[in-house]
């Protein structure tokens, strides 16, 4: 009697040990000690930019790798059942990146053409033999070309681009277009992105297109072919450093491809998410939104316009095409909070409801500055039919991690992790604890007319309650 009792008291013990409360208590827990043990561990000073092919493209507002592996690592100590991961907002896939180290599947999806170009690439296949091996013959195909046509026809071609630039991207991208490898054919894609942003005639200072001076466009004087061919050749090296640590960490099989699933998607979230059941099916979210409208804020469309002028858009994604390059502003209308003139009114009269913070947010700005309520508007309208539809996807007592920044529109700030919040919780979501980490070498648009400077960002961890 007293063994079946202990065996009772042994059972209930480990019941109780993984109740979803105790799991939150531990991942409080656990947050806590890294913080104390390491005041840095959030903000990582002397992160390699290079490690986890991060310096493939110089994509706007990249996460720090080591922080979000660290935040992953931890809900996957505590949360013993993770295995599936999204981001919905992927950019350039530093979280799906973060997450391979622990053999989760990784789902993204982002609105960004270029964003899903990159994340291709930094998600793999890992065929590094095989891209040295081209690169050499790519090399080799540039250099006999002798041809003069130029490859691509867009309005400002020639405001953006001098004439010998032109002429030598085009015979990169011709050459490019030879390899018959469609992984290796999209790294030498992002390399030639990265290059265009280089060599083009746009002042890379801002994410928004800004033209040189011409002063400054007459002096400048490099060769298109040799930023890309060094560029390359440094990718390359980080290439290969990236498949060593994900072979040490037994992730890859055969040395090439990720043990676990990856599935990554050109869609936009505020319309849906991709779920491999339709439903319920993730364990735990990692992503960061856009901290407003994108054209007062990370202008991702415009910074990544230019690039892929140049760049095969059917080697992307079949859902590629023409019309996100209609305007400069395409992409960025696409995204959240980019069609003002469509908001729902009575869907912003139900958020005033739901969130106080937003309530009071549209008040102050409609006394300081009425015309700018709707960017407000339509961002957080946006936003919260994001957040539905991430509800919808993630499975009971899963796990969510969003890294938000608050901005100024008009003066007001705009306290959009306490909205985040007050929105999440109205959806059955628990705050289970929160990280405010400062902004040391994040790529953002410090400030604009809009936009005053951003130094802390907050990381907040949820558990959707089931």
């Amino acid at each position: 009697m007293l063994k079946a009792n202990n065996i009772t008291i042994a059972i209930s013990k480990v019941e109780k040990e993984f109740a979803p409360e105790q799991i939150d208590q531990l991942l409080y827990d656990e947050i806590e000690h890294a913080t104390a043990e390491n005041s840095d561990v959030w903000t990582c000073p002397d992160s390699n930019r290079r490690e986890y092919c991060h310096s493939f493209f110089q994509y706007p507002a990249m996460m720090v790798p080591a922080v979000q592996k660290k935040l992953i690592d931890i809900v996957s100590s505590v949360a013993k059942g993770t295995k599936n991961m999204i981001d919905p907002m992927m950019g350039s896939a530093t979280t799906l990146v973060a997450s391979m180290e622990n053999g989760l599947n990784c789902y993204g999806q982002d609105v960004n053409p270029l964003a899903v170009l990159i994340s291709k690439v930094r998600t793999g296949p890992f065929l590094v033999e095989s891209a040295k091996t081209q690169a050499e013959q790519l090399f080799k195909r540039i250099k006999s070309d002798k041809a003069n046509k130029i490859d691509v026809k867009f309005k400002g071609v020639d405001k953006w681009f001098k004439h010998k630039t032109q002429k030598e991207l085009s015979r990169i991208v011709r050459g490019i277009r030879e390899e018959e490898n469609i992984h290796i054919r999209r790294l030498f894609w992002v390399i030639l992105a990265e290059t265009v942003r280089v060599t083009s005639n746009d002042r890379t200072s801002t994410f928004k297109l800004h033209i040189r001076p011409k002063v400054e466009i007459k002096s400048r004087n490099f060769s298109a072919i040799e930023v890309f061919s060094l560029h390359l050749e440094k990718a390359l090296v980080d290439y290969e450093a990236h498949t060593s640590l994900l072979i040490n960490s037994e992730q890859l099989v055969q040395g090439e491809n990720y043990r676990a699933e990856v599935h990554l998607s050109l869609a936009n979230s505020r319309e849906g998410i991709y779920s491999p059941n339709g439903g319920p099916y993730f364990d735990l979210l990692v992503t960061s939104p856009p901290y407003g409208d994108n054209k007062t804020t990370v202008t991702y469309g415009q910074y990544s316009y230019l690039p892929l002028q140049w760049i095969d858009l059917k080697d992307i994604d079949d859902k590629a095409t023409s019309a996100f390059l209609k305007t400069t502003l395409e992409i960025d209308n696409r995204s959240l909070g980019g069609k003002i003139n469509k908001i729902d009114h009575e869907k912003v009269d139900r958020l005033c409801k739901l969130s106080v913070s937003f309530l009071n947010t549209r008040c102050a700005i409609e006394a300081s500055n009425p015309s700018l309520v709707k960017k407000v508007d339509s961002f957080i309208t946006d936003l919260d039919q994001t957040i539905s539809n991430i509800f919808e996807v993630m499975k009971p007592n899963s796990y969510q991690i969003w890294t938000i920044g608050n901005r100024r529109v008009g003066g007001v700030e705009i306290p959009n992790s306490t909205i985040l919040t007050e929105l999440i919780e109205q959806k059955k979501g628990k705050l289970v604890t929160t990280v405010t980490r400062e902004i040391i070498r994040k790529r953002m648009a410090k400030k604009n007319s809009n936009t005053s400077l951003m130094n802390t960002e907050d990381i907040l961890i949820f558990r959707k309650i089931g």
